[in-house]
């Protein structure tokens, strides 16, 4: 089963933030994607409870890594999230209907009109 952001892109405030991220990360992507926001950032799980998750976990999630990961980069992993968190819920969320569990095609469930949807690499 598709994804629906794998799908349809990121709704642009999203895509907003995580591209500010990789900016400030110099192209290096992997602690948004391993570290401790891949929850969020590697699979695409957008809908409220993710983010505010990884938060909660951060710091023990962070321990867990070993350092793997600079201060720094960990602050901007963090700042990802918090960005995140106050993005409206409705654009954090697929359309009503669609649920990647059952058998609902994400092509079927368009964005709505007005959003502006970005392919993130």
């Amino acid at each position: 089963m598709e994804c629906w952001y794998c799908h349809w892109g990121w709704p642009k405030p999203i895509a907003d933030i995580y591209e500010r991220a990789v900016k400030d990360l110099h192209e290096f992507t992997d602690p948004l994607h391993f570290g401790p926001a891949h929850v969020v950032w590697e699979d695409e799980n957008f809908e409220p409870g993710h983010a505010e998750w990884c938060l909660e976990k951060f710091d023990e999630n962070y321990a867990v890594k070993g350092k793997r990961y600079k201060d720094w980069e960990f602050e901007i992993v963090r700042r990802s999230l918090e960005d995140l968190v106050r993005v409206d819920p409705v654009y954090r969320t697929p359309p009503d209907g669609f649920d990647d569990l059952d058998d609902a095609k994400a092509e079927d469930y368009p964005p709505p009109d007005d959003w502006e949807m970005v392919r993130v690499t």
